[in-house]
Formats: C-alpha cells, structure tokens, sequence
C-alpha cells in the first residue's frame, strides 16, 4: 500500500479507555488504523506515527490461532502455534544518516524475520529518490534480543527481491 496521508485523533475501547488512532491511507481508498493506548507516545504525534507503525510490523507477522474459532469478538480460545523456537528481534531502518529501531517484534524464527526484513526493505525502494538517496549500503538490519546484528538487507537485494517477486506467477 502506497501511504498518501496519515491522521491522528482520538478514539475510545469498548470499555472508555481513551486511545490514539493513527490511521494510514492508501491512494487507492484503502486505508489502516491503529488504535492504542494514550501515553504509549510520548513524542507527540511522530512518537505515535512510529508505534503504529511497529505495531503493524507485529501484526503482520502474527499467527493466527489453528483451532478454526472466530476471533473477531476476542472471546475464542487461542492455539499457541509457535512450538517454542519464537525469538525476539528488533528491525532498524535507515533513515537518510541515521537509523530508528522500532520496539523488538516477537517472530517464530530468524528466518521469518527475514523474510519481514526483504518486504520492508522492497516497501522502502519506493521513497528511494535516484541522485537524491544514497543507494549503497543497507536499508534495514534484523538484530537479536542482545544488539547482535543477524543480517542487513541492502538496495541491491531488496531490488533483487522485488525483481523475483514481480516475475512470481500469483
């Protein structure tokens, strides 16, 4: 999805906890909100902004319960699918000269991390301006729990990646 805007307001849970909704719109109508808990932010609107974003980054790598009960009202019982191997890994992204860490994401292996890694680094070509952005060197690193880098996806292969991935047969 290609963000054209992002608004930020206030919203309630069911229960009258007052929440933050940051909602990211795409240019083709489509649109995401994130709803959490005020004070989560403490940056202000920006602070905001990167928590929704590190929560999507989360969900998008959520499984989803095996046992066929609907969730949608959470009152269904959860299958635990990770068989225990989940690690915890924090994905840093170059921004101009500097990098921003979103808070560490739970994934069930390092090699889905990643994979998360590939996409968002194939998501981030697209704000790559030629002659105006470096395009050497990395664009996103998955570290461990302890700060140890694992692996750096760079501009060649989060290109490469999204060569194969346009050339993949739906």
């Amino acid at each position: 999805m290609q963000i054209v805007g992002i608004n930020i307001g206030p919203a309630a849970a069911p229960s009258g906890l007052p929440l933050v909704r940051v909602v990211f719109e795409g240019e083709g109508g489509e649109s995401v909100a994130v709803e959490m808990a005020r004070g989560e932010h403490a940056d202000g609107a920006l602070g905001a902004i990167d928590r929704a974003k590190a929560l999507l980054v989360q969900t998008a790598t959520f499984e989803m319960p095996v046992n066929g009960n609907d969730v949608s009202d959470g009152s269904a019982e959860r299958d635990d699918i990770h068989s225990g191997e989940s690690s915890i890994y924090t994905f840093e992204y170059r921004d101009g000269d500097q990098a921003r860490q979103v808070p560490p994401a739970e994934m069930p292996s390092f090699e889905a991390a990643r994979a998360e890694a590939i996409r968002c680094a194939i998501d981030m070509l697209v704000d790559l301006e030629p002659g105006a952005d470096d395009l050497t060197g990395w664009l996103l690193r998955v570290r461990d729990q302890a700060g140890n880098e694992l692996c750096a996806i760079d501009v060649a292969e989060a290109q490469a990646a999204r060569q194969a991935n346009e050339n993949t047969p739906l």
